[in-house]
């Protein structure tokens, strides 16, 4: 999944002539491919393309705050994944919660790399509960954006 995200992020770069990302654009993204997200979900459909999106924004977020892909990927212990949640719903609502604590950082300039390795533990959670995998999503989120 590396080199995946590796590639995912030198794409962004290359489309944004700066080479510099924006938290706040990339919020305003992420909190779109959430309720996009949400959708999927209440629709009980295949949410294996909008979960990639909101995990691709993350992993861009996180590269705004100075964290290297590896930092990334260690910084999120999935082992932490709540499994006391009974309906993927409940996973929904922790990430919306995420959400609005990650607005409020970004737009106080606060550090907000712990929020964004709940935020993928919380997606993890919602690839587990449909029987996906994170990189399952992030490749077909990829895909979508290639095209």
């Amino acid at each position: 999944m590396n080199e995946l995200m590796k590639k995912i992020i030198a794409v962004e770069q290359e489309r944004n002539s700066s080479g510099k990302f924006d938290p706040t654009v990339r919020i305003l993204k992420l909190v779109s491919s959430a309720g996009k997200l949400s959708r999927t979900i209440a629709a009980r459909e295949d949410c294996r393309n909008d979960a990639g999106h909101c995990i691709i924004d993350i992993l861009i977020l996180s590269v705004i705050n100075n964290r290297s892909i590896e930092e990334f990927l260690a910084g999120s212990n999935l082992a932490n994944i709540d499994e006391s949640h009974d309906t993927v719903t409940s996973y929904m609502y922790e990430l919306w919660q995420a959400l609005g604590m990650l607005s409020t950082a970004i737009t106080s300039g606060d550090d907000y790399r712990p929020i964004l390795d709940d935020m993928l533990i919380i997606l993890a959670g919602i690839a587990r509960f449909s029987n996906y995998s994170l990189e399952e999503c992030v490749e077909i989120a990829n895909h979508d954006l290639s095209h």
